[in-house]
């Protein structure tokens, strides 16, 4: 199992580090600026976790679990970068959502992820309650932005919609991950879960490298609408009316 783990490791760094070249070749971080901060923080976090591999093992556990963890906050990086895509044709109603996800992501972290932190005094037992309620809160902030994408009718494109996909398979993979370890303690984890870790980044990773290798010019503001009731046209005069009085009210 551990030699499973390490090839789809392996797999999945040479997807992330192909996907930073893309980026640097055709400047793919301007168009999801936040998306290819987080995939070039991975990326080198997982190459410097190869280095204490090799070079310090006996300390690899500890540095392993510092980067997972720090690697699960900058995770919601991902969740803002969906939510500006959303609406970007809308500057004001897109820094809304922004701000609003954040939000959300900051209170449900609160209130729901960071009391984990003293509920157990068993390290492994704190990590994977951690990790699985992080999880769950990044789970519940992707269905409210696909029930927003859905409720305007969003023609996402297939950047967005794969950009979502792919975090949404990270997430729902280790979801499970961290229950299951959770509640059959680590031995079950190092054992057998320790593949699914490494594999739901690979397949989230080859899902965007896909998707995101030739983005797709951004959808105009006329192809946001509503799964029923008003037409095209008048949902994008309506938000588009609302863009330009947030602007204003933002402006006061």
């Amino acid at each position: 199992m551990q030699i499973l783990g390490m090839v789809i490791s392996y797999a999945s760094f040479l997807l992330g580090g192909l996907m930073v070249l893309r980026m640097a070749a055709t400047a793919l971080n301007r168009v999801f600026p936040l998306f290819y901060c987080y995939i070039v923080y991975n990326t080198c976090s997982t190459l410097c976790l190869y280095v204490v591999y090799w070079l310090a093992r006996p300390t690899y556990p500890s540095a392993y679990w510092i980067a997972y963890l720090l690697g699960v906050l900058v995770e919601f990086t991902v969740l803002v970068e969906i939510s500006d895509q959303i609406f970007r044709p809308y500057p004001a109603i897109r820094n809304l959502g922004r701000a609003l996800t954040i939000l959300i992501s900051c209170g449900l972290g609160l209130i729901y992820v960071l009391p984990a932190i003293f509920r157990y005094a068993a390290r492994s037992r704190l990590l994977f309650d951690f990790a699985m309620r992080a999880s769950i809160t990044k789970a519940i902030i992707l269905v409210l932005l696909f029930y927003l994408a859905r409720h305007y009718g969003s023609q996402l494109g297939r950047s967005t919609g794969g950009l979502m996909l792919g975090f949404s398979i990270y997430v729902a993979i280790n979801a499970v991950d961290m229950a299951t370890a959770k509640a059959f303690g680590s031995r079950l984890f190092e054992h057998i879960l320790w593949v699914m870790e490494p594999l739901a980044s690979a397949l989230s990773v080859l899902v965007w490298t896909i998707t995101l290798w030739e983005p797709e010019r951004a959808p105009a503001s006329r192809t946001v609408l509503p799964s029923e009731g008003m037409s095209s046209e008048a949902v994008a005069l309506e938000l588009t009316r609302f863009n330009n009085e947030l602007t204003k009210f933002l402006h006061k």
